[in-house]
């Protein structure tokens, strides 16, 4: 199964060159808590999270009406391409202590984000799918 099947296909861009005061209210309308940072083709350059924004400017008493979204980012990002298997997204994921990653598509265009949540969920549907079939094997091969 291809992560690009199961990444959140709605999600929340920002450009690097936006203020934090637009971020903000970006992601208060939008209710998410993560702003993919891309370039001007799309293509995913950082991430930009509420924590970020309340640790790196208000904390820091910068001003949000000043201080760009490249200023506080983070730039050291990961991708994966949507032809990812889920299992190597999973290992990724958990390897890097990461709980959103964007999805990219073959031209390195933001197509989606694969977030932790949404793996936890998958697996425990296919755990639970292992276990109704091992107890049907189990019920026919009892009788």
């Amino acid at each position: 199964m291809p992560v690009g099947d199961h990444c959140r296909r709605r999600f929340s861009l920002v450009r690097a060159d936006e203020t934090i005061r637009e971020a903000a209210i970006r992601m208060r309308d939008e209710a998410t808590g993560c702003l993919v940072v891309v370039d001007e083709k799309k293509r995913p350059i950082g991430m930009l999270t509420d924590r970020d924004v309340i640790m790196q400017t208000l904390r820091r008493a910068r001003d949000p009406e000043k201080t760009l979204v490249g200023d506080v980012m983070h730039d050291e990002i990961t991708t994966l391409w949507e032809t990812t298997p889920l299992l190597t997204a999973f290992r990724r994921m958990r390897a890097d202590g990461l709980r959103r990653i964007p999805v990219i598509d073959p031209e390195g265009r933001a197509i989606g984000v694969m977030e932790w949540d949404d793996a936890v969920q998958i697996i425990a549907a296919e755990l639970d799918q292992a276990a109704r079939v091992a107890q049907a094997n189990v019920a026919t091969s009892g009788s």
